[in-house]
């Protein structure tokens, strides 16, 4: 099923850069064989499982994107200021791939008469 996934502008640089193979959200956002397209590139999800944010900071920094645990942390009170950083909490992690070969569909837009 293709599905929606917001990412905010550091994100979207870091999945060009081919550095970001994974999200984590409070919000289960799809399922293992869902595809979301972000600036026209599919992306093909292979793993959803919910983890603690500690173990996500600690050890899987890098498919986040980020370049040592401390970055995530950044990136993630950036997000989340309110919030912050609770490591014992539960996230969803969504590990994706890019879906190469893939079709991409693009909604059909009215023509103007």
């Amino acid at each position: 099923m293709r599905i929606k996934i917001p990412f905010n502008i550091w994100s979207e640089e870091r999945l060009f850069a081919k550095m970001k193979k994974a999200t984590s959200r409070y919000k289960k956002y799809g399922n293992v064989g869902d595809t979301f397209i972000v600036n026209g590139q599919c992306y093909y999800i292979n793993l959803v499982i919910k983890l603690p944010l500690w173990f996500i900071r600690n050890y899987l920094y890098e498919s986040e994107g980020c370049i040592s645990p401390e970055d995530f942390e950044k990136i993630w009170i950036g997000i989340h200021p309110k919030r912050g950083m609770r490591l014992q909490d539960e996230v969803w992690y969504h590990h994706f791939t890019e879906n190469i070969g893939g079709i991409v569909t693009y909604p059909k837009k009215e023509i103007l008469r």
